[in-house]
């Protein structure tokens, strides 16, 4: 009987050819039509491709040895029932940091230059006066901290060089000399309050793992300058919702830019029960940072990879520890 590799969403044109061109001869390939057809589906799957599973869809997958998510987050998965169950999961890590790192940089550009507020002035037929108070911010000589300094945030890095800004980071495992090539300082955890209040921009782009869930909170907030932004390009529960909602509201900070949230839909609380996305200084966008035409291909075709490598019986890359999961 041959070996099942299933596509957990439905798939067509572009995308199923990226699969059918790398797996040919190795597997059969199955992609759903609907949603509804997975728990039928998965059961005599060896492989499946997809960001998300329920636990119920791997309760029934029968013969299940390896997952392939097409995303660089894998939060979603319940760890402790693949553990149990001996499913390997690799993630498609660093395909779409170019297209996060980017929209990170949009976002921060969104404050310096407070976009959102002149769009929504304009269109309500109001000619913002040149003064004082409607200054927008120049990025050149600024400090921008980035916390969780992998592929994403290098990009981000190497970017804002450009604009002729400071660049500090935070990074799990720091480089000896303290530096590289795009980043004037890389310190490890114990640096995180230093680089909060030195930075008039910080951008989290940290994945969620027991370490880094509820690291920004009130004493970290409290850390940075009145006058700087947070930007949220990583997991929301990196930062504790409610500490933000005072901070913002209380004027601990300027605002933040969020693409990353605590609630998604169907909850009723998406994406923030407190009502982050409503306030006035808040840029919000729904988890599209990654989501370009480009990075998808990217991931699908690392993907597509990865699953062959699997297939041939070589090693999977970006397998995910579950002890330290990313």
């Amino acid at each position: 009987m041959s070996r099942k590799v299933l596509l957990a969403w439905p798939a067509g044109g572009e995308e199923l050819a990226v699969f059918k061109g790398r797996l040919e001869g190795l597997a059969e390939l199955t992609c759903l039509k609907s949603r509804a057809e997975l728990l039928r589906e998965i059961r005599d799957a060896e492989v499946v491709v997809s960001s998300r599973l329920p636990d119920e869809a791997i309760l029934a997958a029968e013969k299940l040895r390896f997952i392939q998510a097409v995303s660089a987050g894998v939060d979603s998965f319940n760890f402790e029932l693949l553990r149990e169950r001996g499913i390997m999961l690799a993630s498609a890590k660093g395909c779409n940091a170019r297209a996060v790192a980017e929209h990170a940089l949009a976002l921060l550009l969104a404050l310096a230059k407070r976009v959102t507020y002149l769009d929504r002035e304009v269109k309500a037929g109001r000619w913002v006066p040149w003064t004082g108070e409607t200054y927008l911010e120049d990025l050149e000589g600024k400090t921008v901290g980035i916390i969780g300094y992998g592929r994403i945030g290098r990009e981000l890095a190497r970017m804002c060089k450009c604009l002729g800004m400071r660049v500090m980071a935070v990074k799990r495992r720091p480089p000896e000399e303290g530096r590289d090539e795009y980043a004037d300082f890389v310190g490890g955890p114990g640096d995180l309050e230093r680089v909060l209040s030195s930075s008039d921009y910080v951008v989290v782009a940290l994945p969620l793992t027991p370490e880094t869930e509820g690291l920004i909170g009130e004493d970290e907030l409290r850390a940075m300058k009145r006058s700087a932004y947070l930007i949220n390009v990583g997991r929301g529960p990196v930062i504790r919702e409610e500490a933000l909602y005072r901070a913002l509201r209380e004027g601990w900070i300027a605002g933040a830019a969020i693409d990353v949230w605590w609630e998604y839909p169907p909850s009723s609380n998406a994406p923030s029960r407190l009502g982050v996305h409503r306030l006035e200084n808040v840029v919000a966008t729904p988890h599209k940072a990654g989501w370009t035409r480009r990075a998808r291909l990217r991931c699908l075709k690392f993907a597509a990879e990865n699953v062959r490598r699997y297939l041939l019986g070589e090693e999977p890359l970006n397998v995910v520890n579950y002890d330290n999961p990313y």
